[in-house]
């Protein structure tokens, strides 16, 4: 993307990225490009998705009956779906734009899911008591029409269970900086918000609560759950302004820009030493790093990465390597991850016992929230 604008809505506070492309673009990444398979681990979930997938069940599971017509729509390869089997619901149906996902939900747990995207589902006949979009409405660049499409695919009366990031919250868990801010991530949601875009579609408010994800030992994630329910005949309500999610991004970004700093320091020095460099890590937060820091500037020797979507491509010049095709024992490895360093710095130290170098940007400790702020 050559734009990226964090932009507010005057009309009703929301936050979004503006300058971005066409939803086209976006659905033929998901297709080709998904990091949602985790080929790493044959599409089977970590233990800390298995925890939140209970977690997503417990919730919405107490609003539908066993036979309930459940559609996850993004689902991965279906561990979310697998949880709802799991405790004894029976009529389930997966959608992902990723063919690789859906192969592997149907390997792994015998489910039914269609590859395809939210557009082209409305023009399939499919009707739903209960819709579940969990981390899926902050990835759409057309999330209200996304959202018209899909309601048109519930019966009257039915659900939707959302899960979100809580932008109002990403400063006290705070991770990588601008992680929040991605490709995948083109829309800032918060408590305020979420309901002012289901009253337009004519839906009610069920359950709103704040709740944190973990999605490793070193990343949390803090998110909203909602529950809304369709109500026949629904008129949409004038919005109620969102006065949490500016300021409260104008924190994230200024906390940003203070460890960024500090990264950027470490970066130059690799730079400027000339040593072959391998990057483990071929996603957003390298992306990111080629863009703003001098990385482009140091000995590039090859970026590393176990998603075999990315494997044999290249970028700024580099081959992408799996890790098993890398084999240069001089090369320093810089682990460009936040998420995934103790695992990845584990793998080469431990698993693969290479003799490089490892430089670690942001060390050992694990995610711990920052002091709330007035």
């Amino acid at each position: 993307m050559e734009g990226y604008d964090v932009a507010l809505c005057d009309a009703c506070g929301a936050g979004y990225a503006d300058d971005i492309p066409e939803q086209r673009v976006f659905d033929t990444y998901y297709a080709e490009m998904s990091k949602y398979e985790y080929s790493q681990r044959e599409g089977l979930p970590s233990p800390s998705d298995q925890g939140r997938f209970r977690e997503v069940v417990g919730i919405a599971g107490t609003y539908l009956s066993k036979d309930a017509a459940i559609a996850d729509v993004g689902c991965a390869t279906g561990g979310l779906l697998a949880e709802f089997k799991r405790r004894g619901f029976t009529n389930l149906t997966g959608f992902d734009p990723s063919p690789a996902c859906a192969d592997a939900a149907r390997r792994l747990y015998g489910l039914t899911v269609v590859s395809t995207s939210i557009f082209a589902l409305q023009k399939m006949d499919y009707r739903f008591d209960a819709i579940i979009l969990t981390g899926v409405l902050e990835h759409l660049r057309d999330v209200d029409e996304s959202l018209g499409a899909l309601a048109l695919l519930l019966n009257p009366g039915g659900l939707f269970y959302i899960e979100v990031p809580d932008a109002s919250r990403y400063y006290e868990w705070f991770s990588a900086p601008y992680q929040f801010f991605s490709m995948e991530h083109v829309n800032f949601f918060s408590p305020g918000s979420l309901p002012n875009l289901f009253s337009r579609h004519g839906f009610d408010a069920v359950r709103i609560e704040r709740v944190k994800r973990f999605l490793g030992p070193r990343a949390v994630e803090p998110a909203v759950a909602a529950v809304f329910r369709l109500r026949p005949g629904a008129t949409a309500q004038p919005p109620v302004y969102d006065a949490e999610t500016g300021p409260t991004l104008a924190r994230y970004i200024e906390q940003s820009a203070r460890l960024e700093e500090r990264i950027h320091s470490i970066i130059a020095g690799l730079a400027a030493s000339k040593e072959p460099l391998a990057v483990w890590g071929a996603g957003t937060h390298t992306l990111r790093l080629l863009e703003t820091s001098a990385l482009p500037q140091a000995n590039l020797a090859a970026f590393i990465d176990s998603n075999v979507r990315y494997q044999g491509k290249t970028l700024h010049g580099v081959p992408i390597l799996a890790p098993d095709k890398f084999s240069d024992g001089s090369a320093t490895i810089l682990i460009s991850s936040h998420m995934a360093e103790p695992e990845i710095a584990d793998t080469i130290e431990r698993r693969l016992q290479w003799p490089n170098r490892v430089v670690r940007l942001y060390g050992d400790a694990p995610v711990e929230a920052a002091s709330p702020g007035p």
